[in-house]
């Protein structure tokens, strides 16, 4: 079936008045809608640095068109797997593209990047945004990844070192018979959480 400009035209902006409403909707009841720390405003859209995340915000109608319904995307800094990142050219744009957990790696490419919901494109005089952008980010991925390590080693780690007096009272009811070895060992595991 065959449309009209004018019916395609009427579709995209129903399709963008749906999203913004759906947007006003949920706004402040997802977990990443917080205060921004930064932005950069990008050739299709904008980038938002968050506390918890990130938000890829097309610019307008036609981005809805190139990306389907995707559109915005908040991505939480632990699903970030990795950062994809081309300064732009004399010539040529520059992009971020977010590489996501669980995620095949999209193909390379710049003509891959303009369809991708997980890229911005930027032209050079908008390159200072995005690098001051990336490296803050970068420092955000390095603490949330920092915190994640500490949080599983603490998860497995003794609480404090009341857990030496505990052995050593299992060790000396062992030594007088009043438990098995089986029970001492089994304990052990419990206290030093293995």
């Amino acid at each position: 079936m065959k449309h009209t400009p004018e019916e395609r035209q009427k579709y995209i902006d129903e399709l963008a008045a749906s999203i913004d409403e759906g947007q006003r909707l949920v706004r402040g009841k997802g977990r990443l809608t917080g205060v921004v720390l930064m932005q950069a405003e990008g050739v299709d859209g904008q980038l938002l640095l968050l506390e918890d995340g990130i938000r890829v915000k097309r610019r307008d109608k036609a981005d809805y068109q190139a990306r389907g319904l995707k559109g915005d995307k908040v991505i939480p800094y632990s699903q970030i797997s990795s950062i994809e990142f081309k300064r732009a050219g004399m010539l040529s744009y520059g992009y971020i593209q977010f590489l996501l957990l669980g995620e095949p790696k999209p193909k390379e490419g710049i003509s891959n990047t303009t369809t991708d919901e997980n890229t911005v494109m930027f032209r050079p005089s908008q390159q200072p945004a995005f690098d001051s952008l990336k490296t803050t980010l970068e420092t955000k991925l390095a603490s949330a990844k920092m915190i994640a390590t500490k949080t599983t080693v603490r998860k497995f780690a003794p609480q404090s070192l009341a857990y030496i007096e505990e052995l050593e009272q299992l060790a000396s009811l062992k030594d007088r018979g009043i438990i098995t070895e089986e029970e001492f060992a089994s304990k052990k595991r419990q206290i030093l959480g293995i």
